[in-house]
């Protein structure tokens, strides 16, 4: 019987065993996946402006000037999407990437796109010009907002406190009536 007990016993124990051991492996899966940073708005438009720089220079050493035309329209493109998003960081930083490049590799552009030159120059210029303006008037309207939200905020909390200072007085004044009340009560039962 002891020789049973003892096996039955001994088969819990793996049991338990390796049951800790899964636990202890999902554990440590959970915590390396949570450690997982955030990458900011300029930093995700840094890699898409990237992506699109090595895109545009393999449309460019494929010699293809419609795709050229049509990468450099989506980066001006971006550029807009950003600014109308009010994120003029990101706007900055993917304009600082395609510009570099643009200027970086215009010869190797203009001899691409060859006939459809101006209005590649159009885009190129207009890439380069946007942000400086634009990302001015965004950063002013978000400082606006800020302040306003804050002033906002501000006047709430005063509001509030207001409305708390009013019944911390009323319910004063009723303990002080229910005092005198209390008290007037007292000195018409001893005749006073």
């Amino acid at each position: 019987m002891r020789k049973i007990l003892l096996a039955v016993m001994a088969v819990a124990a793996i049991g338990f065993t390796s049951c800790n051991n899964k636990n202890a492996k999902t554990d440590v899966a959970i915590d390396s996946t949570s450690i997982v940073e955030t990458a900011s708005a300029a930093e995700l438009a840094g890699i898409d402006a990237e992506n699109l720089t090595k895109d545009l220079a393999e449309k460019i050493a494929a010699n293809n000037p419609e795709a050229v035309q049509s990468i450099i329209q989506q980066a001006k493109d971006k550029i807009a999407e950003l600014l109308a998003q009010g994120d003029a960081e990101a706007a900055k930083a993917y304009q600082a990437k395609i510009s570099a490049f643009l200027t970086e590799n215009a010869d190797k552009i203009k001899a691409v796109v060859g006939e459809q030159n101006e209005a590649v120059n159009t885009l190129i210029s207009a890439i380069s010009a946007v942000p400086t303006e634009a990302t001015e008037a965004v950063e002013g309207a978000v400082d606006a907002a800020k302040e306003s939200a804050e002033q906002k905020v501000n006047e709430a909390k005063e509001e509030a406190q207001k409305k708390v200072d009013e019944a911390v007085d009323a319910q004063k004044k009723k303990a002080a009536d229910a005092i005198d009340n209390a008290a007037n009560d007292a000195k018409k039962k001893l005749g006073l």
